[in-house]
């Protein structure tokens, strides 16, 4: 859990989706901006993109299904 006033805290994930998303930031740009991957940013652009404001937040990591 990180604290909030941490860059990638879900507050920090929603000003950068909106910077990507929103106000049409290159990718690049952004993950400069925010100091993240382009992968991230892409990530959670595509996560605001999918899901709004919603979406920021931390996913479970615990598997569907279980062989």
């Amino acid at each position: 859990m990180s604290h909030a006033n941490a860059l990638l805290s879900p507050r920090g994930r929603l000003l950068l989706a909106r910077c990507v998303v929103d106000q049409q930031w290159p990718l690049r740009r952004a993950a400069e901006r925010f100091n993240v991957s382009v992968t991230t940013a892409k990530r959670w652009a595509d996560r605001y993109r999918a899901d709004g404001s919603g979406g920021m937040f931390d996913r479970s990591s615990r598997p569907i299904s279980c062989p």
